[in-house]
C-alpha cells in the first residue's frame, strides 16, 4: 500500500513536471507552430528589405496608380517609392519593420503579386492574411479612408477581402469581403444593412502600440452560400460573416497583395496563408510574434551561399583528365553529352540554383570559330569587325538560363538602395514608333519608355542598366567572394561559345530565319501591329511580343540557354576591339579604349542583327530599352 502511495506520488510529479515543460516550451516548437509554418505562402519580415522572404510566387514590391489619362484604368511599374515605404531597424514587433511615411499620389498602392502567394481556386478556396500594425489611426493617417491589405484585381467593392479604417471620427477598423460585380450588375454598397462587413468600434490604437490583425476565410468561389471570414484583433475574434455566396472571379495576373494603402505607421511581420486559420492559431500568432521568423530570407547577399556550396564540391579530387571537347561544329546531341561528361568529371551537377532564384547551366570549354565568314548575310553590317577566328576557352563556367529579370534586379535595389545610371543621368535612350532614337527623360529599368502599351512584370528581363550597374549586382550576389568562384558578366568569347552550343551556322538553331514565333523574340508582325509605321524590316509571324517577353518563354538551345538571340541585347565583361587573325587563348579586352561588348540582338531587331556573331559596344554607364545582361559564375578550376 505504502510502495502503491510513493509510486503515485512519484507519477504525479513526473506528470506536473511535463506539464511545466510543455507551458514553458516554446510554442513555436510545437505541432501547431510547424502547421502554421507549413500553411504559409507568402512571408514578409520585414527585417531587412521589403522584398518576400519567402513565397510561392514573385516576392518583390511594384507600384500601381490611377491612369492619368483615361479613366478606369491603371498604370503598373516595378518597385516603390523609397522615399516613403522604408525598413527601420529594431523597431519592429519582431527586427525590423516597414516605415510608411506619405501618401502616393494618383492613389497609388504598392503591392505583390498575388499568383502563387494566395490559395485561388475558381472552385472554391480559403485563406488568411496576418500583420501587425503600430499606429494611431486618428492623427496618423491623412486620407478618408486606409487600407493595411487588401487582396483585389480591380477594387475592394469589386471582388476584394481587405482591412480597412474608413472615414468615422474616432476611426473603426472593418473587414470586407465583397463578390466581383457581374456584367452589367451594379457593386454592394457599404451602407447596405447585409453588406459583408465586420466592424470593430472605435478600436483607439496609439502610436507606440503594436497591435495583431489576421483576417480568414473560407469557401470563397465555391458557388454556395457557404463563404465565411471573420476579423480578429490582438488574438480575439472580433466578428465574422456567415453562409455567403462571395465569389471573387480574379484574374490572378492582374491580381495584387495591396498592403498600407494610405496607411501612415509602421508595419511588420505579413504573413499570407493558403488556408483559414482556427482560433487558437490566430491566438499562438498574436502570443509569438516571431513563429515565421525561420522562414526569413539569408540577410547576406543572395548569391554568396551558393558560391560556396559550389566551391566545396570544386575542392574535391577529380579523377582521370577532363572529357575532350567535340571536335567543332558538334551538334545538339554531342553538345549536351560533352556538358554531362564535363559535369560528371568536375563533380558539379550541369545547372544549379542560387538564392536570389537564378537557374545556371555548366558550359564546359573548348575551342571553335569566334564571328561569321565573310558571305554570311548580315556579316559586318555594322562598324563592328566579326572576322572569323580560332578561340580557346580552357576555363568551364555557368551562365545564368535566362537573362536577369526584373524581379532579380528589384530584390537587389531593395537590399541595398542602389540607384541606377538611368535613375542618376534622367533617363536612357529608347525608341518612338518610328524606330527614332535618343534620350528619353524619366526612363529607367522602372519605367522603359516604349512607346505603345506594356505592363512590365518582374520576369521580363530588366533593361535600361549599364554595364556598370550589372557588375554592381554581380558584386552583391559575390558577398564576401570566393576565389576560385565568382559572379561576373560572361566575357564577348564566353557568351559566342555558349550561345552557339556547337552550332558554325548564323543562328544556333541553323541557317535559315524562324518563322515559327518559337525561338527568338525580334522584331515581327506584333512590333508593326503597336507601331503602324515602324520603319525596319520585320519577321511575318505574331509572337504575341511587342517588346520584351518573360525569359524563357522562347526554346532553350543545346546547353540549356534560352534567349541568347532577340529578346534584349546583353553586355559582356570585355571591352570591344577588332578580332586578331590567329588562335587567341581565354581572351580578355581587345581595345582597352572601347565600350563593353554587346551580343545577341533584341525585340525590335531584325533577325540579321540577332545572329551568333552580331557585336555592338556601348560605354560603361550607358543604357537602354534594349539592353540588359545575363550573369556568369566562373569556375577558375583548371591549371593552365
Amino acid at each position: 500500500m505504502i510502495r502503491q502511495m510513493r509510486r503515485g506520488r512519484w507519477v504525479l510529479a513526473i506528470a506536473m513536471m511535463l506539464w511545466n515543460l510543455s507551458v514553458f516550451a516554446d510554442p513555436g516548437s510545437r505541432p501547431e507552430g510547424n502547421n502554421l509554418r507549413k500553411a504559409v505562402s507568402f512571408y514578409a519580415s520585414f527585417d531587412e528589405s521589403l522584398r518576400g522572404d519567402f513565397g510561392n510566387g514573385g516576392m518583390s514590391l511594384s507600384t500601381r496608380f490611377d491612369s492619368a489619362t483615361k479613366k478606369g484604368t491603371f498604370n503598373f511599374e516595378p518597385g516603390f517609392d523609397p522615399r516613403l515605404f522604408r525598413i527601420t531597424k529594431q523597431r519592429g514587433v519582431q527586427g525590423g519593420a516597414l516605415e510608411v511615411t506619405g501618401v502616393l499620389p494618383r492613389r497609388g498602392r504598392i503591392f505583390y503579386p498575388a499568383k502563387g502567394n494566395i490559395a485561388y481556386r475558381a472552385e472554391g478556396w480559403g485563406g488568411a492574411v496576418s500583420f501587425w500594425l503600430n499606429t494611431d489611426p486618428n492623427k496618423s493617417l491623412q486620407t478618408p479612408f486606409c487600407d493595411p491589405v487588401q487582396i483585389t484585381e480591380k477594387g475592394a467593392g469589386n471582388g476584394g477581402v481587405w482591412c480597412d479604417f474608413p472615414d468615422v471620427k474616432p476611426r473603426d477598423m472593418r473587414l470586407g469581403a465583397f463578390p466581383a460585380v457581374p456584367p452589367g450588375g451594379k457593386p454592394i454598397p457599404e451602407s447596405a444593412p447585409d453588406a459583408p462587413l465586420v466592424r470593430m468600434v472605435n478600436v483607439g490604437f496609439q502610436v507606440g502600440e503594436w497591435h495583431h490583425v489576421v483576417l480568414s476565410w473560407t469557401n470563397f468561389d465555391s458557388g454556395k452560400s457557404d463563404a465565411s471570414a471573420v476579423l480578429y484583433v490582438d488574438g480575439k475574434r472580433i466578428g465574422d460573416l456567415r453562409d455567403r455566396e462571395i465569389a471573387m472571379r480574379w484574374n490572378l495576373d492582374k491580381t495584387g497583395i495591396y498592403i498600407a494603402l494610405s496607411y501612415i505607421g509602421l508595419m511588420d511581420e505579413f504573413a499570407v496563408f493558403q488556408r483559414a486559420l482556427t482560433d487558437d492559431e490566430v491566438a499562438l500568432l498574436h502570443r509569438v510574434p516571431d513563429l515565421l521568423a525561420e522562414l526569413k530570407a539569408p540577410a547576406k547577399s543572395d548569391g554568396a551561399t551558393a558560391a560556396t556550396e559550389l566551391a566545396k564540391l570544386l575542392a574535391r579530387d577529380r579523377n582521370g583528365d577532363a572529357p575532350p571537347s567535340p571536335a567543332f561544329p558538334f551538334d545538339a546531341a554531342a553538345a549536351k553529352k560533352y556538358q554531362q561528361d564535363y559535369a560528371t568529371w568536375l563533380g558539379v551537377p550541369t545547372s544549379i540554383r542560387n538564392h536570389a532564384g537564378q537557374e545556371f547551366v555548366l558550359v564546359s570549354p573548348g575551342q571553335f570559330l569566334m564571328g561569321s565568314p565573310a558571305d554570311e548575310p548580315g556579316h559586318a553590317a555594322s562598324e563592328y569587325d566579326e572576322t572569323q577566328h580560332p578561340v580557346r576557352l580552357t576555363q568551364p563556367f555557368y551562365l545564368a538560363r535566362h537573362e536577369t529579370t526584373v524581379g532579380q534586379f528589384n530584390a537587389f535595389v531593395e537590399r541595398t538602395q542602389y540607384v541606377s545610371d538611368g535613375e542618376r543621368n534622367d533617363g536612357g535612350n529608347a525608341h518612338d514608333e518610328l524606330a527614332v532614337w535618343r534620350h528619353r527623360a524619366g526612363t529607367c529599368w522602372r519605367r522603359p519608355g516604349y512607346a505603345g502599351p506594356f505592363s512590365l512584370a518582374e520576369h521580363h528581363p530588366v533593361v535600361h542598366v549599364s554595364h556598370t550597374d550589372a557588375l554592381a549586382y554581380c558584386r552583391w550576389l559575390n558577398g564576401n567572394g570566393i576565389d576560385t568562384v565568382r559572379y561576373d558578366l560572361p566575357t564577348e568569347t564566353e557568351w559566342e561559345w555558349a550561345c552557339r552550343a556547337g552550332a558554325a551556322t548564323r543562328f544556333w538553331w541553323g541557317e535559315a530565319l524562324d518563322e515559327s514565333g518559337k525561338v527568338a523574340n525580334v522584331g515581327d508582325a506584333k512590333l508593326r501591329e503597336v507601331h503602324h509605321r515602324w520603319p525596319r524590316e520585320i519577321m511575318p509571324m505574331n509572337d504575341g511580343h511587342a517588346f520584351p517577353a518573360p525569359v524563357g518563354r522562347y526554346r532553350a538551345n543545346a546547353f540549356g540557354l534560352h534567349d541568347m538571340l532577340g529578346n534584349v541585347w546583353e553586355f559582356g565583361s570585355t571591352r570591344y576591339g577588332k578580332f586578331p587573325m590567329e588562335l587567341t587563348t581565354n581572351p580578355g579586352d581587345l581595345a582597352p579604349d572601347r565600350g563593353f561588348a554587346v551580343r545577341g540582338g533584341g525585340w525590335s531587331n531584325t533577325p540579321h542583327d540577332a545572329r551568333c556573331a552580331t557585336r555592338d559596344a556601348d560605354p560603361p554607364h550607358f543604357c537602354h530599352s534594349n539592353l540588359g545582361f545575363r550573369v556568369a559564375i566562373k569556375l577558375d578550376v583548371i591549371k593552365k
